[in-house]
């Protein structure tokens, strides 16, 4: 008879116990405070990126955590799944510790995504290392889950499918080179010009955060191909037509990221009440 084991993280306790420590703690919170769980997932995070910081780039070693994951993937060292993870509980982190309510649903994907990143981390902090993290095993609600709550719940799972396919769609637009391209066929006349636009794709994992940068990013890039001989733009009319589209984009980007807050805390507030409910007998 084979037993679950206690916690989802424990082959992380040789390679980083403080790391450890903090799966574990978000793990325990997952269903009775998922606010705290965000919390302690994205400190986690913090210290997986300060650690890879000092091994590759210590000279950010002091920047936010923003910075110091943007520079670890364009310097080749977080891949960009593993990038994707660790912005995604970053941002939701952020919006937990400024009042935005987290379900429990949502909460348990960011402690899986923590748990795909703790494997790549163990094995990549330790080199040659034997590291088995194991099937994720969610936690189990202190008690049985209604069919009420379930229906909520799926509602819930249903808008962080909705939240995950805006980002990665936002993040492949900006992208040159697709996975699944061959970078030869582009055109050579525009490789130079064009490179930074991945630069991009990485700073728009961070639309609401950090919607300044990537319009910084961008409108020096726009900039550039608007100048390009193919365009035949001069510099005061290239900025402008570069500064428009950004406007938008930024727009867009934030109003996205919003919308999905407010529905997010307006499902917590339906499960909330329904509990309420259920401790009056009324369901």
């Amino acid at each position: 008879m084979s037993h679950k084991p206690a916690t989802n993280f424990g082959f992380l306790d040789r390679c980083d116990p403080r790391v450890a420590h903090l799966a574990r703690q978000a793990e325990h919170y997952v269903h009775t405070d998922p606010d705290s769980c965000l919390f302690k997932l994205r400190l986690m995070i913090e210290l997986m990126a300060k650690r890879l910081t000092t091994m590759s780039l210590p000279n950010l070693l002091h920047s936010d955590l923003s910075t110091m994951l943007g520079a670890l993937e364009r310097d080749g060292t977080l891949p960009r799944r593993q990038a994707d993870g660790m912005h995604a509980i970053r941002r939701d982190g952020n919006a937990a510790v400024h009042g935005n309510s987290t379900p429990s649903p949502t909460a348990m994907r960011r402690l899986r995504d923590a748990h795909t990143l703790s494997g790549w981390y163990a094995r990549n902090v330790v080199r040659g290392a034997k590291v088995d993290p194991g099937t994720f095993s969610p936690p189990v609600p202190p008690r049985g889950t209604s069919d009420e709550e379930s229906v909520v719940n799926e509602k819930i799972e249903a808008l962080e499918d909705r939240i995950e396919d805006r980002r990665r769609q936002t993040r492949e637009s900006l992208l040159l080179f697709r996975e699944d391209e061959d970078p030869d066929g582009v055109s050579r006349r525009y490789r130079i010009e064009l490179k930074a636009l991945e630069m991009v794709a990485i700073a728009a994992g961070e639309p609401l955060i950090d919607a300044e940068f990537v319009a910084l990013v961008m409108a020096m890039d726009l900039e550039a191909l608007y100048e390009h001989p193919a365009f035949g733009m001069d510099t005061r009319e290239a900025r402008r037509i570069a500064e428009q589209q950004l406007a938008q984009v930024k727009h867009e980007l934030e109003t996205s990221e919003q919308n999905y807050l407010q529905e997010r805390a307006e499902l917590v507030q339906e499960m909330q009440m329904l509990k309420r409910r259920q401790l009056r007998g009324e369901v």
